[in-house]
Order: C-alpha cells, then sequence, then structure tokens
C-alpha cells in the first residue's frame, strides 16, 4: 500500500525525533508500534524511565501548533496503547516494576519545502496518574488518569 504525503511526513519527522533522542542519550526500544486500535510512534528509554513520545508536525501556516492536536482523547488512546505495551514488554519476561514511566511530545513546525523551522521537546508532556504509570508519590487519580 502507497503511503501518503501526510504519512510520509511524519515518517519523516518521526525518524529526525529518534535520531535526535539518541543523541540525548534515549535508548529506542520500538517504533511505530501497533497494537489495533493504538499506535505508539516511538518508545525509548533513558535511565530507568520508559518514555512513550509522540510526535507532532504541521506546516508553519497552521495557526495552532502541532502538539494542540495531543488532546484529551489522544492522551487517553496513548495510556491504553502504552498499557498494551507494558502488558507485552510483562508477557516477554521484562520486570517493568522497577521502570519510571514517562509521557512526552515533540512538536515540529515546517515550510513548504519540509525543512523544520521549529523543533520543541517536551518531556512530561501529560502525567498519567493510572497506577501503572504514577510516580510513587502520586496515588490520587482523576476520572481517566490524566492530568496536564
Amino acid at each position: 500500500m502507497k503511503k501518503t504525503e501526510k504519512r510520509l511526513t511524519g515518517d519523516y519527522f518521526e525518524e529526525m525525533t529518534a535520531d535526535w533522542m539518541k543523541k540525548n542519550g534515549y535508548k529506542i526500544v520500538a517504533r511505530n508500534w501497533v497494537k489495533h486500535p493504538y499506535e505508539l510512534d516511538i518508545v525509548a528509554l533513558k535511565n530507568e524511565t520508559l518514555v512513550f513520545t509522540e510526535v507532532k508536525s504541521a506546516n508553519v501556516s497552521n495557526y495552532e501548533p502541532p502538539e494542540k492536536n495531543i488532546d484529551r482523547e489522544k492522551m487517553i488512546s496513548l495510556v491504553r496503547g502504552a498499557a498494551a505495551f507494558l502488558k507485552e514488554l510483562e508477557e516477554r519476561g521484562v520486570n517493568i516494576s522497577r521502570l519510571e514511566k514517562r509521557f512526552d511530545a515533540v512538536s515540529i513546525t515546517f515550510d513548504e519545502k519540509r525543512e523544520p523551522v521549529e523543533f520543541k521537546y517536551y518531556e512530561n508532556y501529560f502525567i498519567c496518574t493510572d497506577d501503572r504509570f504514577a510516580p510513587s508519590e502520586r496515588k490520587e487519580t482523576d476520572t481517566d488518569g490524566l492530568d496536564k
């Protein structure tokens, strides 16, 4: 199946993000991980933290920054996808309880030639207080486990 221009652009900026992450001490564990209906752009390990990174890009002519597309619904989907990913790790014998978990985001704006104009990396873009993801000192949760 032929990839759309939007998908090719997304792949390009996900590759750029993975390269940036590697240069900054992250070990890429998975890219474009899919377990229908969930998809995770990049899963990486940094020290003892498993990082789920969502990459968003948009042309500079857009009025909204790309990261604004990570709305509450998308966050819930990311959390559910991350839970499925963690379950797979556990099934393979990985002790995930020793790892901190974090949800990061990348925002890339680009020009008409698809050249990046701005690259922003957000650590802890949102926090999930679900016990599978919450830092040990956080136990309270709201109705869907998300704090921003």
